[in-house]
């Protein structure tokens, strides 16, 4: 009876946690890709269940069905939206689709035979980068689907972003380097041997600052102009999935692995906030690895996407 007692009071405590303010299941069985908008309005699912589709999130409602063929729902690998989140990408392993938010309608669709591990989309769509599984990135001009220039690694490029302006990118590779790339000339920047595997990049909506952390590593901020580092976030033996930059570039989003969000100042890396979601009934697997975060257009309130569909809105 002791052991059971003691059991019992165990898994009560893993499954305590932070209260969101509001939440939404998009889907009952997990999720391929999540992501949000910038402005945390948005969502597209990559879901198991019934495929690519985009979600307004003020009232909860599916907007649109995003799948690649007509009758079928396409295992979608992943995702994200334009930095001005007027368009997305979705993507096969072999092909992407760009879609525009307000109509749900496609607006072009391309191969990538190198298979898709990320995405990331500059404003109006304009530019995209193609992260691969072929130690290579494709920066791609999404008005005629040419390919400006290929950036390469000397491992699977797991994590991409871009600015704006669509100039200047960000690659983090399974190789463990960052590199910062003069996204038109396809030349790098700079580049930094960061540790043994990149788990997350972020640009900052000016170009001014970076962000790259490791699996099961810390993270750190840099100066695009210069490389010179800024600050360093992050704990050891833990893993930051995604991260954003605030708009004014004063913070830092990032979610974990292990169902948390972190806000941190970039100027010193201290954390300012730290939310831990509840985790669900102990029988059934969490799913609550966060695949996305997003600063609201509302003060002092975050949303973020697990992997199992699952989004929360936190104050």
């Amino acid at each position: 009876m002791r052991v059971l007692i003691t059991l019992i009071f165990s898994l009560l405590l893993v499954a305590c946690g932070d209260s969101p303010s509001r939440e939404w299941e998009t889907t009952s069985n997990g999720a391929y890709t999540a992501s949000l908008s910038p402005d945390g309005e948005y969502a597209v699912i990559g879901s198991v269940q019934h495929g690519g589709s985009l979600w307004r999130l003020k009232d909860g409602e599916r907007l649109y069905n995003w799948n690649h063929a007509n009758g079928q729902f396409s295992k979608l690998v992943a995702s994200t939206f334009s930095t001005d989140g007027r368009f997305a990408l979705t993507a096969e392993q072999k092909r992407f689709v760009m879609w525009e938010v307000s109509t749900g309608k496609p607006a072009g669709f391309w191969p990538a035979e190198g298979g898709v591990l990320s995405m990331a989309l500059s404003d109006n769509g304009r530019y995209a980068i193609i992260g691969q599984e072929n130690y290579s990135a494709l920066y791609v001009d999404t008005a005629n689907g040419a390919i400006l220039s290929t950036l390469t690694h000397s491992g699977d490029i797991n994590t991409v972003a871009i600015s704006a302006n669509g100039l200047i990118g960000v690659t983090g590779s399974e190789d463990g380097i960052v590199k910062v790339w003069d996204l038109p000339e396809g030349k790098e920047t700079f580049a930094y041997q960061l540790g043994d595997d990149v788990s997350a990049v972020a640009i900052s909506r000016d170009a001014s600052l970076v962000f790259g952390s490791l699996y099961y590593g810390k993270g750190k901020i840099w100066q695009v102009k210069t490389g010179k580092e800024v600050s360093s976030v992050g704990h050891f033996r833990t893993t930051i999935t995604a991260a954003r930059f605030s708009k004014d570039n004063k913070t830092l989003l990032t979610g974990f692995t292990a169902r948390r969000m972190v806000l941190w100042d970039v100027a010193t890396g201290n954390t300012l906030k730290n939310w831990r979601a509840q985790a669900p009934l102990f029988w059934r697997p969490s799913g609550l690895v966060v695949g996305d975060v997003a600063f609201t257009n509302t003060p002092n309130q975050y949303r973020n996407i697990f992997s199992n569909g699952l989004i929360n809105e936190w104050r």
